[in-house]
């Protein structure tokens, strides 16, 4: 070991040449490897440095390499050596004064251009970063990490173009890769310098047609200008060179699709399924396709072809179920996503799925169980206990409510809905105050929301509290969205409350042409006109909203008829 320390450390200082030091002393001077000179001195103080460095004892190897520096201040190995201590030891600034000390004295000093390429990269001080490695590509221009270097300075910088510029120059130099070619391309192309992006892309087509990812750029480069036609002749160009260029056949459907060519898009992808039979993806597709072109009876038949042919494959029980949703079959739809539930217990969107047809229809004790069991399963999922806790609030079980909807909470503080349901399950609970500041701690972070403006102000109106702050709110959410039924009724509820009577006729007669079939609505509109002493459309209003719903079982009074 110590032999080779003391190669290692000649190697180092062979560079170094003798002058007269500021010292009283003359130096002595002898003659070195190859007929170079150095102070004796110098070398002793260094060689002490070097050791106490591979010891990690870097203060005693910087008082060393200082000492060292006052025999020979001409050697720049003695300047870097002094600044790796001081970066060691995290004095960055002392670092940097010492390198530029020494670029000075050898301003072709690679080394130290280097290290302080280093601390300014560090620093985050791109422009100086970039004159350090343009210096050094300057002394030494094949360098081709620096110029890796270069583009991460100015990605730091935002200069694209230039990350580009580095790039190509990599490339030419031979040394760069097929994915640089793209990415200069694809930062042309960002930047609308179509000329550089489609010369980038078709230099990488030349060299690398075997590469789907080619006829997907030349395609990218159509899109971006809008010509669809070129583009799909590209897709189709990638599709007919080689088969298992799937992503160029989707992309051809969707543009087929975008133009509601069904029949080009059906055909393509029954041309993919015929060169393979096993792929489900493309089959999916179909259906979908179908399912888009409204024809749902196709939609349907190829969905069921697929649940024979790949009975352990959850997606095409799920497209059906979801077919018959939207169609509002949900007694057809139930069986489909039990399916899934059953091949794939993970797939949440089942779960939702089939829990809001029992909402749907009603079927609230199964609804219950459903995500009982969902719980059971994924007992930290939000979706599952937001549902759950509205079920219960719907069931007037407010304190299972409470605690589903708070467990919601935790996993999405941000959800509204859970938020606002939690404020209303504490309002039935009397427990004012917290749903008070439930809503005041929403409004802080979400202040134009406009469905919490609208829940808060009604409840507010409701309990004749704070009714010029509810109207202020109230007025906000209108305003967001004037054409919403319930929040018109909100904003006429506490006009009314204020005793303005005839604004809130405008505005809850409003609400109830857009909601002819709410009961709560209607009332309102008839306990306005009775303000108005117009006790004809009063009775009318009243009469009306009891049909609607019979178990408000007050209006009866109202209407003067005795309660059953």
């Amino acid at each position: 070991m110590r032999k080779v320390v003391a190669i290692f450390v000649l190697m180092i200082i062979a560079g170094c040449s003798g002058t007269h030091p500021p010292l009283e002393h003359a130096p002595i001077e002898k003659t070195g490897p190859a007929g170079t000179n150095f102070h004796p001195v110098a070398v002793s103080h260094f060689i002490r440095g070097i050791m106490y460095e591979f010891g990690d004892d870097h203060k005693s190897a910087l008082l060393e390499f200082n000492e060292a520096l006052l025999f020979d201040s001409s050697s720049v190995t003695i300047y870097n050596k002094i600044a790796e201590q001081y970066l060691q030891l995290k004095k960055i600034d002392h670092a940097e004064k010492i390198l530029n000390k020494a670029i000075k004295k050898h301003n072709d000093d690679i080394d130290a251009y280097r290290m302080l390429a280093a601390i300014y990269n560090h620093e985050g001080k791109w422009d100086k970063t970039e004159q350090m490695y343009l210096k050094i590509l300057e002394l030494q221009p094949d360098d081709v990490e620096t110029r890796y270097n270069l583009i991460h300075v100015y990605m730091g910088k935002g200069d694209k173009v230039k990350v580009a510029e580095m790039y190509e120059s990599i490339i030419d130099s031979d040394e760069g890769t097929p994915d640089m070619q793209l990415r200069v391309g694809n930062i042309y192309l960002e930047q609308k310098n179509y000329k550089n992006a489609k010369k980038a892309f078709d230099k990488f087509y030349e060299n690398n047609q075997d590469d789907e990812r080619a006829y997907l750029a030349l395609a990218k480069y159509y899109i971006e200008q809008q010509d669809t036609t070129q583009a799909a002749e590209w897709y189709q160009k990638g599709w007919a060179y080689n088969t298992d260029f799937t992503t160029c056949l989707e992309e051809l459907r969707d543009i087929y699709v975008s133009q509601r060519n069904w029949p080009m898009a059906i055909s393509l992808l029954q041309d993919g399924i015929a060169k393979d039979s096993s792929n489900i993806e493309m089959k999916l597709r179909l259906g979908e396709l179908y399912f888009h072109k409204g024809d749902t009876v196709q939609a349907l038949d190829e969905f069921e072809k697929l649940t024979k042919q790949f009975p352990d494959d959850f997606r095409a029980y799920y497209s059906i179920g979801a077919l018959y949703y939207q169609q509002q079959k949900y007694d057809e739809a139930e069986p489909y996503f039990k399916n899934v539930i059953e091949l794939k217990p993970e797939f949440v969107r089942a779960w939702l799925m089939l829990g809001l047809i029992y909402m749907r229809t009603e079927q609230l004790d199964k609804a219950e169980q459903h995500f009982l069991n969902a719980i059971a399963a994924d007992p930290e999922n939000a979706d599952f206990n937001y549902f759950l806790g509205s079920i219960y609030s719907r069931e007037k079980k407010f304190s299972d409510a409470i605690r589903y909807l708070r467990k919601c909470l935790e996993a999405e503080p941000d959800n509204i809905d859970a938020i606002t349901a939690l404020a209303a399950a504490y309002e039935e609970q009397k427990m004012y105050a917290t749903s008070d500041s439930l809503y005041e701690s929403a409004l802080n972070t979400r202040s134009d929301d406009a469905l919490l403006m609208n829940n808060y102000s009604y409840s507010l109106s409701l309990r004749s509290e704070k009714l010029n702050y509810a109207l202020e709110l109230s007025q906000r959410a209108v305003a967001a969205d004037s054409s919403n039924g319930a929040y018109l009724d909100t904003l006429g509820w506490i006009y009314f409350k204020l005793g303005r009577y005839p604004e809130a006729l405008k505005y809850i007669k409003r609400s109830s042409e857009l909601r002819e079939h709410s009961s709560e609505v209607i009332e309102h509109l008839g306990d306005v006109y009775e303000k108005l002493n117009d006790l004809e459309n009063a009775q009318r209003c009243w009469r009306q909203a009891y049909e609607l719903d019979n178990s408000r079982t007050w209006l009866l009074e109202k209407i003067g008829e005795p309660q059953p």
